[in-house]
């Protein structure tokens, strides 16, 4: 027989400021975005072009340190500064206020190497949602960019069971 819970019981067992017990407790959402692009280039030029460092990059023909493979196009990304308990449109606006710091260049490299903008999220806790208002969708078409979703689901129901 289960036990009648008072009120708010199951949002306690999943908010990290309840006093309840940790093995309940579920993750923060963690989610991030970042403008990148792919192909055969050198990186080197990329930055010199656009006059920002990258948050991430490699070239085509390095060997991977994670995985020890060889890299089979290179890569330029610039990630959102903020932390990624952020809301992901807060991640998507900061990449293209960095991206606006030199629009044209930025304009340039997307259409010419096909630019994207990431947006990963690892939801521990719910499915906020998402939405573009005018201003992203705006900001998304200024830089040509295709839109990634890579969306991981952690959440597990067994973690509510209290038999």
């Amino acid at each position: 027989m289960k036990t009648a819970h008072p009120i708010g019981y199951t949002e306690q067992l999943f908010h990290r400021s309840s006093p309840v017990s940790s093995e309940f407790m579920v993750e923060d959402n963690q989610q991030y975005a970042y403008f990148t692009i792919t192909g055969s280039f050198d990186p080197i030029d990329i930055t010199e072009r656009i006059g920002v460092l990258p948050t991430e990059c490699w070239q085509q023909g390095e060997i991977s340190h994670r995985t020890h493979i060889e890299r089979k196009f290179s890569r330029w990304s610039l990630h959102s500064r903020l932390e990624r308990n952020n809301e992901l449109d807060a991640h998507i606006r900061d990449v293209l206020a960095q991206l606006d710091t030199n629009a044209t260049a930025f304009a340039a490299v997307s259409q010419e190497f096909g630019g994207w903008m990431q947006l990963v999220a690892y939801f521990h806790l719910n499915y906020p949602g998402l939405n573009f208002d005018r201003d992203i969708t705006a900001g998304l078409a200024r830089y040509s960019l295709a839109v990634d979703f890579d969306f991981y689901w952690l959440y597990s129901h067994d973690r509510e069971s209290t038999d």
